[in-house]
């Protein structure tokens, strides 16, 4: 089915409007990370603690954990709330997050975990990594300021979901599309050739990333790694309007969730991100000089 069939139109261009509501997400996102991160064995690409995109709680959910039963904790966009939830996603446990702060966020994982038998002490804060300083750091609560922009960053994970995971399904050993706690992006790895022990030495990675240091608002991205050589990018293709390279310290191309949002419709939005993605990808292989396994 194409991706514009399923597709969630964005309304709202002024998109850097979204970006404190994306942070409140980002650090609400810890305590799904935190739970699967603290429970389930270690995963050598750290994926123990990664999310998934439930379409139809308009969550992101953790892994899941079998304790008696399977469950997992998920962030639910639109009441913007923590719930535990059971293989058939219904709620075990909710808790609101607005008006809370991080250290009554925590309390709540620990509860949820301690009436499946473990240890409060078991579920432990990550610490191989750290967000940006923000005043919830400093005991400042949770807040849906504008419930708007919660509902929009809900259809812009919805549709990056589709849209990467079509992208995905054509390549044998690319990833699972996923969100990652550390930089919040949802997206998926390509691996274009391996070495001798079957070890990645040239990927594609597709994605969409929060507003960074690089770009100030929400974007769709490709780019590509090689362990050994240097690409040439004196000849790039191009790519479809609105759409941009980089090659300096990051290198791939990017499409800002702005030039989506100015179009119209949601067929159009689709198409254009579809179009992106695929033009990007290709030019990627070119650049590493390598087919991808297909399919």
């Amino acid at each position: 089915m194409a991706i514009k069939e399923k597709w969630q139109p964005l309304t709202h261009t002024e998109t850097t409007e979204l970006n404190e509501a994306s942070t409140q997400l980002h650090h609400a996102s810890q305590f799904v990370a935190v739970f699967g991160n603290s429970l389930l064995p270690k995963a050598a690409d750290d994926s123990q603690s990664s999310m998934v995109w439930l379409p139809g709680l308009k969550a992101l959910a953790g892994q899941e954990i079998n304790l008696k039963r399977r469950i997992r904790m998920a962030l639910l966009y639109e009441s913007f709330e923590l719930q535990l939830i059971n293989e058939n996603d219904e709620a075990l446990g909710v808790f609101p997050l607005s008006g809370q702060t991080k250290t009554t966020a925590l309390s709540f994982v620990r509860t949820q975990a301690r009436s499946f038998g473990k240890k409060a002490d078991d579920i432990q804060p990550i610490s191989h990594f750290e967000l940006p300083r923000h005043g919830l750091d400093e005991g400042a609560p949770f807040m849906m300021v504008n419930p708007a922009h919660f509902q929009e960053l809900a259809r812009y994970r919805h549709n990056a979901q589709l849209a990467l995971t079509k992208i995905a399904e054509a390549f044998e050993y690319a990833s699972a599309v996923a969100t990652w706690p550390h930089h919040f992006d949802t997206g998926s790895l390509i691996p274009v050739k391996f070495d001798d022990q079957s070890n990645p030495v040239k990927t594609v990675g597709i994605g969409l990333a929060p507003a960074d240091g690089m770009v100030g608002e929400f974007y769709f991205y490709v780019n590509h790694w090689q362990k050994q050589g240097k690409a040439d990018y004196d000849t790039l293709p191009s790519l479809p309007a609105g759409a941009e390279w980089h090659t300096k310290d990051w290198k791939g191309a990017i499409l800002r969730m702005s030039a989506v949002v100015q179009k119209k419709t949601a067929a159009e939005q689709a198409e254009l991100v579809d179009a992106f993605l695929r033009s990007a990808v290709d030019a990627s292989f070119g650049i590493l000089e390598k087919e991808a396994v297909k399919a």
